[in-house]
């Protein structure tokens, strides 16, 4: 089945209405007097991340941390917060599926002027710090890996900070050397403090210089980590791509991409727990997808924010990692013969339907 004739158009009104729900939704105040709104929504991998927690902080120094608004997101993972204009610091914090999750907006910090303001935060999983072994007569050492979607970043520089009075711009107190393949790093030779460790790859090159869409970030969620003399401590940063600056209104009246739709079995009964899946190329193979929805629920409904328009390949599983077991559902949108749903940019995608099988086992 195909999206319906007109979906598109109707997605757009869908859009304009799931942003007013989303505000509605949450617990905020409407902007009055010299105060403004600042509205978003907080994905993992493309999947809302329900119920999260986001903090504006005014103050975001170790000795002085102040958190000037917080909210909580709605299901969609759609939050507003009632702001007076300045400059914050912004970070979200919730639930996953079980796992912690944590999102730092790469436009940090942001200034809010009067009038809404739109921020979309991409979270990723947290990884705990951990000790790397016997005294290393290198001074304080941080070591560890850089990953962006399940895989080694190369090319990427860790910068470390002592503080976020310089805004976490220029190469810090110190510096690694570019990543390999493998997206591991190590700084040496630190005095024992506390530092603020933030990575970045440039799709052009180079150590310097401001972040273009596309970009890869990454800000340690334990920031800031606490770093021994002659000891070692491994870290894992996990990257997101930098998002595009977006105005409220250029949200509410439809920039979101979105693909929305149902999951069913043969006899059109809807499916819960299953995940509908994007590639961005047509090989579905054992990489990870470039996007995915969160588990279905009893309706079998699905929603997948996407960060940028293009062709998608659209399936859905029960679960991720390695080859499909038997008994395991999936499926693939055969609403076109390669399975692709193209997402234009402002559009909300609907009446996708993916039609899942149990998988046999090996010669039945």
């Amino acid at each position: 089945m195909s999206a319906r004739p007109g979906s598109r158009r109707i997605g757009r009104l869908a859009c304009i209405a799931a942003a007013a729900a989303s505000l509605a939704a949450c617990a905020s105040f409407p902007a009055a007097g010299n105060r403004t709104v600042l509205a978003g929504r907080v994905t993992y991998e493309g999947a809302a991340v329900p119920a999260a927690t986001v903090t504006l902080y005014d103050r975001y120094s170790l000795a002085d941390r102040h958190a000037a608004a917080k909210g909580r997101c709605a299901q969609d993972g759609g939050f507003s917060l009632s702001v007076r204009p300045g400059s914050y610091y912004v970070e979200a914090r919730g639930q996953f599926e079980g796992a912690e999750v944590f999102a730092f907006s790469g436009q940090n910090p942001l200034v809010i002027s009067k009038g809404e303001r739109w921020l979309g935060m991409k979270a990723v999983r947290v990884h705990a710090a951990e000790a790397a072994g016997a005294p290393t007569g290198r001074g304080a050492v941080v070591e560890g890996e850089l990953r962006s979607g399940g895989e080694p970043v190369e090319d990427g520089y860790v910068y470390v900070y002592s503080s976020p009075e310089g805004l976490f711009k220029g190469m810090g107190v110190a510096m690694s050397p570019p990543t390999g393949p493998d997206g591991k790093f190590a700084v040496e030779n630190l005095t024992e403090s506390y530092y603020y460790l933030v990575a970045r790859r440039r799709g052009g090159g180079g150590m310097t210089g401001p972040l273009e869409k596309g970009d890869l970030y990454g800000f340690l969620p334990s920031n800031p980590v606490y770093l021994r003399d002659g000891k070692a401590t491994r870290v894992r940063l996990e990257m997101v791509e930098k998002e595009k600056s977006l105005s409220y209104s250029e949200v509410t009246s439809g920039s979101e991409i979105v693909l929305r739709g149902k999951v069913v079995d043969r006899s059109g009964a809807p499916q819960a727990g299953v995940y509908a899946f994007v590639y961005d190329n047509r090989v579905f193979g054992h990489q990870r997808p470039y996007g995915h929805s969160g588990r279905t629920g009893r309706d079998g409904t699905f929603s997948i924010y996407l960060d940028r328009p293009g062709t998608f390949y659209l399936g859905a599983r029960e679960n991720f990692g390695n080859s499909p077991r038997p008994g395991e559902r999936l499926g693939f949108y055969d609403g076109t013969p390669d399975h692709s749903v193209k997402a234009a940019s402002g559009e909300t995608t609907e009446g996708l339907t993916i039609v899942v099988d149990r998988v046999l086992a090996e010669g039945k």
